[in-house]
């Protein structure tokens, strides 16, 4: 069953039509108290959440029951969709736990498949193999090591890399995301084009979205010429 909580009849219908025509059981919500309604009587596979449902466009109502429902059922994907979608947003969606973020209007083909998609990575995993197994089935050439550790992160690598699900890759300095990077690009399906890496670093905070996404962004304030 997927649950679909939004406030906008209109986005609940469309959404069920859609997914019902794909084969899915749904159910919907107005918002939080529906929605925790219909959790107490029966467990979704999969959470499509809506990110306002007041006047406050900010985000922070989806936010508030993304954590809700992940302290409740923290195996369950939830997927955000919004019509006042931002990166800073969407970055702290994926951080509360969100699997995906989808923006208003969606294209019909693309939600349907991160909704797949999000089901396909909860599915249950056998015992981590061993080193040489992972290798027989990826490529993982930069990549040295055989802690237990190690092969779990390299088994998620081979789950997420043949998908079109968004990876966030976290961790301090030096802990190697730039090789879990390369690694996920050469066993995806994009592996014969090019790995683009961008260093944020050299860019000013003010560039950043443009360079990333494209997003127009005011020019930046030029110095006074000093005598």
């Amino acid at each position: 069953m997927l649950l679909i909580i939004d406030d906008d009849i209109a986005i609940q219908t469309s959404l069920s039509l859609l997914f019902r025509k794909e084969g899915f059981t749904v159910r919907v919500a107005d918002g939080p108290f529906e929605a925790f309604d219909v959790l107490h009587e029966e467990v979704p596979e999969l959470i499509l959440l809506d990110m306002n449902f007041s006047v406050d466009t900010s985000g922070d109502d989806g936010l508030r029951l993304l954590r809700r429902i992940r302290e409740r059922l923290p195996n369950v994907p939830v997927i955000l969709i919004t019509g006042w979608g931002s990166i800073d947003l969407a970055v702290e969606g994926m951080k509360a736990g969100a699997k995906d973020f989808i923006t208003k209007p969606w294209q019909n083909d693309h939600l349907v498949q991160a909704v797949r998609t999000a089901l396909n990575l909860v599915q249950p995993v056998a015992a981590s193999p061993n080193r040489r197994k992972l290798d027989q089935q990826f490529r993982f050439d930069n990549i040295v090591g055989e802690d237990p550790n190690l092969l779990d992160i390299l088994t998620t690598i081979g789950r997420v890399a043949p998908t079109d699900a968004p990876v966030l890759i976290t961790g301090e300095s030096g802990t190697g995301k730039e090789l879990i990077a390369e690694a996920i690009h050469q066993n995806s399906q994009r592996k014969r084009q090019p790995f683009v890496k961008v260093n944020l670093g050299v860019f000013h905070r003010h560039c950043s979205k443009v360079n990333c996404s494209g997003m127009y962004a005011e020019p930046l304030p030029m110095p006074k010429p000093t005598a």
